[in-house]
């Protein structure tokens, strides 16, 4: 059977999004950092305010669809010799350290929607948090990478 992307393929595009995505969300609160420090209605803040938007559009939405679906793709490929038994066991055999990354992973991407309902409320005038917020809300994406790369390099946990 011919394949229309192999493994490696799919394991190498699926890092790539991840980088593009982190970068974004890395990005995302400098930017904001900009606008909170800039002028109300000034040119700075509307040019920041039109690269949040941009970074939004550009990379952040597509890579984050982009690591899901080649992430979702590579989860398959991992169980696809067990389709012949039951869901509840062939989830019984996923190791532990994998669960522990999707829920890091999941909470990225709500990082992520966080940071698109501010970038909207900036936008719209609301400057709800300081300078200072923004520079640690910065280094998040950076934590949780770091954690999210451990589980998947070294599997510390089989089951």
């Amino acid at each position: 059977m011919d394949h229309v992307i192999s493994y490696d393929l799919a394991r190498g595009l699926h890092i790539i999004a991840v980088m593009a995505w982190v970068a974004g969300l890395l990005i995302m609160p400098r930017y904001f950092v900009q606008i909170t420090a800039s002028q109300p209605g000034g040119e700075l803040e509307a040019a920041m305010l039109k690269s949040a938007a941009m970074l939004r559009r550009i990379i952040l939405t597509p890579a984050l669809i982009l690591a899901w679906a080649f992430g979702i793709f590579l989860f398959a490929t991992y169980i696809v010799g067990d389709w012949e038994r039951p869901l509840s066991d062939i989830l019984e055999g996923v190791p532990t350290w994998f669960w522990v990354k999707l829920v890091f992973v999941l909470g990225l991407s709500g990082y992520q929607g966080f940071l698109s309902v501010e970038g909207r409320k900036l936008a719209q005038g609301e400057r709800r948090h300081s300078e200072k917020f923004w520079r640690l809300m910065g280094e998040v994406p950076f934590l949780v990478a770091i954690v999210v790369i451990l589980l998947a390099t070294t599997e510390p946990w089989p089951r």
